[in-house]
């Protein structure tokens, strides 16, 4: 379950000890490179890492961003730092110990993610524990939700309308059509850009576990596009359905100040972050294409 935990601050923690929940939910769904606004700036006994991922039941290979917190706003030391990150299946006490991989952004900045080949199970807990070269721990119980049933789509291209039904056990965090698109210009077309609309807001769910999405998207991308009609060329169509267990964040009744404090939505012990369990699933609904050149 998502601990809030609430501590004493000054002004100067709360505004530069943060991490954004905005953030959480983008590079964990996709786990790209994404630069947080986590910047620790003084040493504490208190919070040893931050960690940040998903445990996915439907994928094969699991991710999370172990980083050590310290005095610099920036990581920027590409050296071993001892840390060992370890995972365990709460009801057999299996345990798995995660591989560690650097990555680096732009400049001089880098962050370490940990990975392991291996299947999550549904309704089951796991715990991760973060164990720097000094024994200090963070660590993380998951709970994961149960396997998502693939959903029936039925799309048309006409309209860009998608129709989608199925069954869901646990709470539905994201149900979107993501597009690559570019507008037709006079002169050609314009770079290609990601749209994601979400239907979260108009999903309908009838008896149990059902729900159902109808929803016309042509308009939405034209919009976005900042074209009129179909003025637009679309060159990858994709469904996106994410579960998620009682670990999601709930950011419901909390201020925009305190959504951003690693200490108010965190669920790790000893340290800073989240690991929420899913069950996600993506549809190809058209094959990628290259996009159009001038």
């Amino acid at each position: 379950m998502l601990t809030f935990k609430v501590r004493d601050f000054n002004i100067e923690k709360l505004t530069m000890l943060k991490f954004t929940y905005f953030i959480f939910v983008i590079c964990t769904l996709t786990f790209v490179g994404c630069e947080t606004s986590f910047d620790p700036i003084q040493e504490n006994e208190e919070l040893t890492f931050s960690i940040n991922g998903v445990l996915d039941v439907h994928a094969d290979t699991q991710w999370v961003r172990v980083m050590p917190i310290g005095e610099s706003l920036i990581p920027t030391n590409p050296n071993e730092n001892g840390t060992a990150v370890d995972l365990t299946r709460q009801s057999t006490g299996e345990g798995f110990a995660l591989e560690d991989s650097l990555y680096k952004f732009g400049g001089d900045t880098y962050v370490w993610n940990y990975w392991l080949t291996e299947n999550m199970n549904g309704n089951e807990s796991y715990e991760i524990v973060a164990e720097s070269a000094a024994w200090d721990q963070s660590r993380v119980v998951v709970d994961t939700p149960s396997p998502l049933p693939q959903p029936n789509i039925v799309y048309s291209e006409d309209f860009e309308s998608i129709s989608v039904s199925g069954i869901a056990l646990d709470t539905i965090v994201v149900a979107e059509t993501r597009y690559l698109a570019q507008a037709l210009t006079e002169v050609g077309c314009a770079p290609e850009r990601e749209i994601r609309i979400s239907h979260l807001d108009i999903m309908n769910f009838t008896s149990g576990d059902e729900y159902a999405i109808n929803s016309e998207n042509r308009e939405v991308i034209a919009r976005e596009l900042g074209v009129f009609g179909d003025q637009f060329r679309i060159n990858r169509r994709e469904f996106v359905l994410v579960t998620a267990g009682p670990d999601w964040p709930d950011d419901v009744g909390l201020s925009d100040l305190e959504k951003n404090l690693p200490d108010v939505v965190s669920n790790v012990e000893g340290g800073t972050g989240l690991v929420a369990g899913i069950a996600k699933r993506k549809i190809e609904i058209s094959e990628r294409r290259p996009p159009c050149e001038n």
